[in-house]
């Protein structure tokens, strides 16, 4: 199987909120928008992440828990700054994790943890868990 694209969509009362949350922390561009439905890119290039928001339609339940947006961001601590001082929910603490990522995590208005972070290395309790692709394995 080839997947060419990918987008994920959440379900939400707060389409509005949600597009003011991403347009302040991440270079948002929205290749389509009705206003019940947003799909914006997160970055103005062809090849951006895409997220997809819309209200709640045609029996269509909302978004309730138990999501996570995972963005490698170019740098972890600036961005923990910036939404921080913008009064973001901070529901996962800025911290260097065993298993390779320097992260934290925040709560978009529908509800999503947006995870932010960078790689690092990972402890040698977790370096053996991590899996080369079948390709990279083949040019071994």
């Amino acid at each position: 199987m080839n997947i060419s694209a990918y987008s994920m969509t959440f379900i939400t009362s707060e389409v509005e909120a949600v597009r003011s949350f991403y347009d302040r922390f991440f270079d948002t561009w929205y290749p389509f928008d009705c206003g019940w439905y947003v799909l914006m890119r997160l970055g103005k290039t062809p090849d951006a992440p895409e997220l997809g928001f819309m209200e709640p339609r045609d029996g269509a339940q909302s978004f309730s828990t138990g999501g996570m947006l995972n963005l490698i961001v170019a740098d972890v601590d600036e961005m923990h700054r910036r939404m921080s001082a913008a009064g973001e929910t901070v529901v996962i603490p800025l911290a260097d994790n065993p298993w390779g990522d320097r992260g934290f995590g925040v709560l978009d208005p529908a509800g999503v943890i947006v995870y932010c972070h960078k790689e690092i290395p990972p402890s040698d309790e977790f370096r053996q868990f991590i899996q080369r692709s079948p390709a990279d394995r083949r040019g071994a």
